[in-house]
């Protein structure tokens, strides 16, 4: 590798990974706080946030990713430009061709990335997210007994938990009613008791202190009543229902189930629009890092006397409303079948790449006017020396 690749190369990777790290964390961080509170309302154990967190990496990535690629090439190259470096490696005859091509070796690598990321991973951890809230929800990883509640745990069984403490799990003032088939019922009363779960979410285990317990037979005449200093209780629970099977939403298909469904199914079945969105947001989203080098230079470019701030928010704010636009109208409106993908996504693409293309060209022929311009304010001024007529 060329001295000149291996020295953008390192230029462009730092700025890249800082704004991915950057933004990625961001975001991460952001939703890592709906999570708690999500988890924490539904009694789950915390540890299950990071399990969240760790299904939803590859999304945010494919959030982060187009981003950072373009302010890494986009702070390199305005780094180059207002120390001079630019016009050091065009003096020394490296066109910006020549210096774009280390950057799209990397941009090749970030692609081939990008496709196995939306194309296969994306889809098996959205899955996987999914399926991991819906155990949370449905009680699948502990039952969920709010403090101060009757709840009714199981056909027959009402508990109430006065007090619950959030680190041990271990409750206060409970009262459990149960009713048998004969019309008869059992009342329970304790001050303490730790509660817990089979592993297998079959059975609640109750570990009861100081307490009493009540039988009442099916008239109401016969009472039995019995203090207790510990007492150990298992109630089963109902079957907890199972996760569907992974499908029915194109978010959740990967390329080649989405290629063989569109071969297999009709034009004119439902999830046939959506189907056929899913594969073409698939290929572009890959592609649009080819076009990300081009807009990212153009905002990046700039004079060492005149340096424009506006360019790099300009350049960051039509990178967001092309990916908006792409996802939240493009996407949609070729899912219900308003319009063909090839216009509401594909024209979106081809506005995006020459608008990026335009400003290329201006920004660089700037560059070269500035250079020139610039060149000659720096030229000696040679002052003729008096003849001999002139001196008499």
């Amino acid at each position: 590798m060329h001295l000149i690749d291996r020295y953008i190369l390192r230029a462009v990777s730092t700025p890249l990974i800082l704004a991915l790290s950057v933004a990625g964390m961001l975001l991460l961080m952001e939703h890592m706080l709906r999570l708690f509170d999500f988890v924490l309302a539904e009694q789950g154990p915390v540890d299950v946030v990071w399990r969240m967190l760790a299904n939803l990496v590859p999304h945010y990535l494919g959030l982060a990713l187009p981003l950072g690629a373009f302010l890494g090439v986009m702070l390199a190259f305005r780094n180059l430009s207002m120390s001079s470096e630019l016009d050091a490696l065009s003096s020394s005859g490296a066109s910006f061709g020549r210096m774009m091509r280390p950057v799209y070796m990397l941009i090749a690598v970030l692609m081939v990335f990008d496709f196995l990321l939306v194309s296969y991973i994306q889809p098996f951890a959205r899955y996987k997210y999914q399926e991991i809230r819906f155990d949370v929800t449905s009680g699948a990883l502990g039952i969920k007994i709010p403090a101060g509640e009757f709840v009714e745990i199981s056909d027959g069984v009402t508990i109430r938990l006065g007090e619950i403490n959030p680190e041990t799990r271990d409750a206060r003032e409970i009262f459990l009613e149960r009713k048998a088939r004969d019309g008869g019922k059992t009342v329970i009363t304790a001050r303490y008791g730790a509660i817990s779960t089979t592993p297998e979410i079959t059975s609640l285990l109750l570990k009861l202190q100081n307490g009493r317990q009540v039988i009442i037979n099916a008239l109401g005449d016969r009472i039995q009543s019995l203090d207790f200093e510990s007492f150990d209780l298992e109630i089963d629970l109902p079957a907890i229902g199972v996760f569907r099977e992974r499908g029915g939403d194109e978010r959740e298909a990967t390329i080649n189930e989405i290629v063989r469904y569109l071969r297999t199914q009709p034009a004119g079945t439902a999830l046939y629009g959506e189907y056929q969105a899913g594969l073409h947001w698939r290929i572009l989203h890959p592609l649009t890092f080819l076009v990300l080098p081009i807009l990212a230079v153009a905002m990046g470019v700039t004079g060492r006397r005149r340096a424009s701030n506006l360019k790099p928010v300009l350049g960051v704010a039509i990178l967001i409303v092309y990916h908006e636009v792409l996802e939240e109208w493009g996407k949609v409106v070729a899912a219900k079948g308003e319009l063909s993908p090839l216009i509401s996504m594909w024209g979106i693409f081809l506005i995006f790449s020459l608008l990026s293309a335009f400003l290329y060209s201006g920004s660089i022929d700037q560059a070269r006017t500035t250079r020139v311009m610039a060149r000659r304010s720096s030229e000696t001024v040679r002052i003729a020396a008096p003849t001999a007529d002139a001196a008499e």
